[in-house]
């Protein structure tokens, strides 16, 4: 068996630094951070410590970083924590935004809200010429998937965020799939509200932060319901072993994006070196179709269309499920959306053929993958394919 693990985009294999972190903290240091004794405060300390790293790896103050369970758990107090405290108006969000999004949009257009999709091109980037159509009032907010799961591409969010900004619309975007690829710099980015989570990164599952500019925090503490105390923007009681696993995981981040208005421009390291060498070698097969942005996309995602060399479609759960027998392990999209039948959202949205829609192979690759692993890949690759193709003549 190979066990090469290829789906970095659903979760990763946890650092052995970050194993270690939880271990220690959750054997010495396993106090409740609220209480006021000595081991209550011992934890409190050590969560604190670990924000502040975090604050100072993503350039921002201590108190614009909030924890929650994830992305997507981020996701929601964003959008519903403000639309709470606005009248209503419009809201704007891409046609290729992760589910979890896609369900808290139709919560919030039962309760009132429009919702209007920013299409996007066939290679799933917003289109620009609808921008000022987008911002128009009566939107007041907006949200942007930075880095899209399935097919890879990259949204100008900064753009999208000054233009925001002008306009005196919230702009929040959900940057879970970015971070993995190099820190970014939270002072400067024309961002209100971003969500990320913990294992997209070799961190802890269980584990996600909000970050939201000053201004904005009062709109998502001011709602009882959530059960706020403290200061603080959801209830509960503080995972300090989670919390201090998420910053060993940030710490082993060392390089940074730059953010232009058009672009998002990534470090090249190992990961994205060994994401090029195995797309030059599946580009050559024919029974493969690239899709997704060429350039503007994210350096660690590969993202085909399957069918046999006469274009008969190939259904990708049918080659994940044959690649997993021989121990790479891929995916067809996104994890969140894994277990939905039916054609993907996001390949529908860029104009996907109707017969190959539900024929998406996506591989993410993390920093354990080798020169050797992208070659076992590829001869493992192009002979599932040959052998499903046989089925279908």
């Amino acid at each position: 068996m190979n066990n090469i693990y290829l789906d970095a985009s659903a979760t990763t294999p946890p650092h052995i630094d970050v194993i270690n972190k939880l271990k220690e903290i959750q054997f010495e240091c396993w106090g409740n951070p609220s209480s006021i004794h000595k081991v209550g405060i011992i934890a409190r300390e050590i969560l604190e410590r670990s924000r502040l790293s975090l604050a100072n790896k993503l350039k921002a103050s201590t108190d614009e970083i909030f924890f929650t369970s994830g992305a997507t758990e981020s996701n929601y107090l964003a959008l519903k924590g403000v639309t709470n405290n606005l009248d209503k108006g419009r809201i704007v969000i891409t046609s290729v935004e992760h589910p979890s999004l896609n369900l808290i949009a139709n919560q919030l257009l039962n309760d009132g809200w429009d919702i209007k999709y920013w299409p996007v091109d066939h290679h799933g980037i917003i289109d620009l010429d609808l921008l000022d159509e987008m911002l128009s009032s009566p939107t007041k907010l907006v949200s942007i998937i930075w880095g899209q799961s399935e097919i890879g591409s990259i949204q100008p969010i900064n753009l999208i965020g000054r233009e925001c900004k002008k306009r005196n619309i919230l702009f929040h975007t959900d940057a879970t799939q970015i971070l993995p690829n190099g820190l970014f710099e939270w002072s400067n980015l024309n961002v209100d509200m971003l969500s990320a989570s913990a294992h997209k990164l070799q961190g802890p599952k269980g584990i996600g932060l909000l970050m939201l500019r000053k201004g904005i925090q009062d709109l998502l503490m001011n709602n009882p319901s959530y059960g706020f105390k403290n200061g603080a923007i959801r209830s509960g009681t503080e995972s300090v072993p989670l919390i201090a696993g998420f910053s060993t995981a940030i710490d082993l981040l060392s390089e940074y994006v730059e953010v232009t208005d058009n672009q998002t421009l990534f470090p090249e390291n190992n990961v994205s070196k060994m994401t090029s060498l195995l797309k030059k070698n599946l580009i050559k097969n024919k029974q493969l179709t690239f899709i997704g942005s060429q350039k503007e996309r994210l350096p660690n995602n590969l993202s085909f269309l399957c069918h046999t060399e006469s274009m008969i479609p190939i259904k990708g759960r049918e080659i994940v499920r044959l690649l997993s027998k021989q121990g790479v392990y891929t995916s067809s999209g996104s994890a969140c959306s894994s277990s939905s039948q039916g054609p993907s959202p996001t390949l529908v949205a860029i104009n996907v053929d109707k017969s190959l829609q539900e024929s998406a192979l996506r591989i993410t690759i993390g920093p354990w993958i080798s020169n050797n692993d992208i070659n076992t890949v590829t001869n493992i690759i192009f002979e599932s394919l040959q052998s499903l193709a046989l089925k279908k003549q």
